[in-house]
């Protein structure tokens, strides 16, 4: 049996079989904050153990003994329960540290790892020949390198390459690695030598249009597989989808930058194709390099996922200042992932960041996911909100049939800093009129299914505890985490147009690399909002996403396109079942899809800081015509700025959206002529509060 190891430097058992078994959970408290990490503060040792991937794969070879390869040696935050209890401080309303965020050397003294552990693994690594390619500004994770032969002799190990039952090639260790004494009481965990996956990217194409494609469909020829999109071959172009979600106007309120994670480069003349085509003004994009990765282009796939992530982020807000690149196409998913958010959070330059990659909790292994923790409760801290794509296999993973586990989740996704991403199938009328949404499940045909249930490794964050019996009501867990926690459009039957040209041109594309994107660029409209107002940066989001609507008596499913309908399992493919929709939260599509001019006014109207709101809204008038309303109001004394939203009466919530101004007037245009019953709230808003004051109207 592995060891953990504790203050007292007695080992604990290790939890049996929960890279194995996802049915025997781990047997942790249920913890109040629920965001710990396996590991202790100070760990006295450190084990690694050997993928569980290698027992079901095809040997291929021994790894050239003098090639060179990335380790992360993984160290534990000094204070790891106090860095969390400072995530949920700043993340609860009406705290006094309530989106109080701090900078990373904020975080480095307040809570990061041994400095003079630090200084002394990085003098073990000199000594023994081992070059040190990457710092963390919190010192949790010190990247080294070497050639294979090295670290066989250090770790006592044999690395080989192999083939997974999947066909996919990966290099790992063969034989359990022992950590060398000299840093085994510094260290709780070792990255790069026990490795399941190359490349974890999640695109799927659908079909491919070529180069020249019409847009649209001819009439007549919608059919079940296709979107029924204005872009090229129907696929839902960027206006399309802003259209389809209400997606509000607040880009250039205060413009953001959003941060996507790559395991490979693009081609930036596919990015300027589509940027042309969805007549978007092409955004700032800078290639930030991982640990030395010269950004060259020789994955189709990877290539296709990079420029899919830049397209959906500018194709949701227009005015995104800057995309920033995080590359790494040389390491192991684990290695590339873990140095790369770590960069992310060291640098410090987003507000956002995308990943849409991702592999089964049981293929990452202990290790891994435990040491993204550490650099994920640094993001959150520093109020940088994560999305991540819930995988595109169902319930069951990408490794169901071959390690025993009936059902599976991804990580990142599964880690209780990140906003988990599900996907849907979207329906729509004609010029992408909103029609509804369904689980997206195509399992049988071989074209996937949204990811989502019950983490084997993290117990239930406190904000899955809210509502009572919110979890459960559709088949999640009382006691680990649930996942996804919101989603969007996935199916790429349904999907959406992209250009790569080493793919073939214009791709009709999906897969959740479609959908956590589309929920980090939403973000940053939310962030734009919101700092214009006087509110603060969002930051970590999901304890906000879950609190809404609960002092009301609502769920947050009451501000997102409910989805309950549908499953994620197929039981004529897999023996298993898997998790099935319905109202409020389910584990196919969280609280449900995006409604971005619903849920921003929801949002930008219920949190706040300890003080006094600003004075009730008097005097409001509506002045409508045909096409346009003018909104007027007096001035309200405490006010930061004034939220107001738009719906049509006939249409519910449907046709809602959400703006923000500092004026004491607005005239919305773009309503609907012929006596049209309208809804208009506006919103006096300050970091403390909100009031807020209707009034109805109707259009000539």
């Amino acid at each position: 049996m592995d060891q953990i190891c504790n203050l007292s430097d007695e080992p604990v058992s290790a939890p049996r079989g929960w890279l194995t078994t996802n049915w025997h959970r781990l047997r942790l408290a249920a913890l109040s904050l629920a965001f710990l990490p396996l590991i202790p503060a100070q760990g006295r040792c450190a084990t690694i153990d050997v993928s569980t991937l290698v027992a079901h794969s095809s040997f291929v070879s021994a790894v050239d003994a003098g090639k060179e390869i990335n380790v992360v040696l993984s160290l534990p935050l000094s204070n790891p329960r106090g860095a969390a209890e400072f995530v949920q401080h700043a993340s609860t309303p009406d705290d006094a540290l309530f989106r109080q965020y701090l900078t990373p050397e904020q975080f480095a003294t307040q809570f990061g790892a041994s400095a003079a552990d630090y200084a002394a693994l990085k003098e073990w690594a000199t000594a023994n020949g081992l070059v040190v390619v990457k710092e963390s500004t919190a010192r949790t994770t010190l990247t080294v390198r070497g050639t294979v032969s090295q670290f066989q002799s250090l770790f006592r190990t044999q690395l080989n390459n192999y083939r997974s039952p999947d066909g996919d090639e990966f290099y790992s260790a063969s034989v359990t690695p022992t950590v060398p004494d000299a840093i085994a009481g510094k260290i709780t965990t070792v990255i790069g030598l026990t490795n399941s996956k190359q490349y974890a990217a999640l695109a799927k194409a659908y079909k491919t249009l070529g180069e020249s494609p019409a847009d649209g469909l001819a009439v007549g020829t919608k059919t079940p597989d296709t979107p029924g999109g204005t872009g090229p071959g129907g696929a839902y172009s960027a206006a399309d989808l802003r259209k389809i979600y209400s997606v509000p106007p607040f880009g250039s309120l205060k413009k953001q930058s959003i941060a996507v994670f790559e395991q490979g480069g693009f081609t930036r003349s596919d990015v300027t194709t589509y940027l042309s085509k969805n007549k978007l003004q092409p955004p700032k994009i800078r290639v930030v390099r991982v640990n030395g990765y010269d950004g060259k282009v020789d994955d189709p796939k990877v290539e296709l996922e990079a420029v899919l992530d830049i397209d959906m982020v500018a194709a949701i807000n227009p005015e995104v200042q800057e995309v920033l690149v995080y590359e790494d196409g040389n390491d192991p998913f684990p290695v590339a992932l873990l140095d790369a958010i770590t960069q992310v959070a060291d640098d410090n330059l987003v507000q956002l960041l995308s990943i849409s990659y991702g592999q089964d909790e049981t293929l990452e292994g202990n290790a891994a996911v435990t040491s993204e923790n550490a650099a994920f409760t640094q993001l959150a801290a520093q109020g940088i909100t994560v999305t991540a794509s819930a995988g595109d296999q169902g319930a069951y993973g990408d490794f169901s049939y071959h390690n025993g586990s009936f059902l599976n989740v991804s990580d990142p996704s599964s880690q209780p800093y990140v906003l988990c991403v599900g996907g849907t199938t979207l329906f729509t009328a004609p010029g992408a009129v909103y029609s509804g949404e369904q689980t997206w499940n195509e399992l049988s045909p071989g074209f996937g299914a949204t990811g989502g249930g019950v983490s084997v490794f993290w117990p239930i964050p406190s904000w899955q505890l809210l509502i009572p019996g919110a979890m459960t009501t559709n088949g999640g867990s009382s006691t680990y985490r649930n996942v996804p926690d919101v989603a969007a459009v996935a199916d790429p039957l349904t999907g959406v147009a992209v250009y790569s040209k080493v793919n073939g041109g214009w791709l009709q594309t999906g897969g959740t690399s479609v959908s956590a994107p589309i929920w980090a660029s939403y973000l940053s409209l939310l962030n734009s909002a919101s700092l214009y107002a006087g509110l603060g940066q969002v930051g970590y989001f999901n304890p906000t996403l879950y609190n809404l609507g609960v002092s009301n008596s609502l769920s947050p499913s009451s501000y997102f396109y409910d989805v309950n309908y549908g499953s994620n399992g197929n039981t004529a493919v897999y023996p298993w079942p898997g998790f099935n929709a319905g109202g409020g939260y389910d584990n196919c599509t969280g609280w449900g899809s995006l409604y971005g001019g619903g849920l921003a006014f929801q949002v930008l109207t219920t949190s706040g800081q300890p003080g006094t709101p600003p004075s009730q809204i008097v005097n409001l008038q509506a002045k409508p015509t045909a096409t346009s309303v003018k909104l007027t109001w007096d001035f309200t004394s405490g006010q930061t700025a004034y939220v107001v939203t738009i719906s049509h009466l006939a249409y519910v919530r449907f046709n809602e959206q959400t703006f923000v101004t500092k004026d004491t007037k607005i005239e919305i245009t773009g309503l609907t002529p012929g006596d049209s019953s309208y809804s208009a709230t506006v919103a006096t808003v300050n970091a403390s509060g909100s009031r807020q004051t209707s009034v109805s109207f109707t259009t000539k």
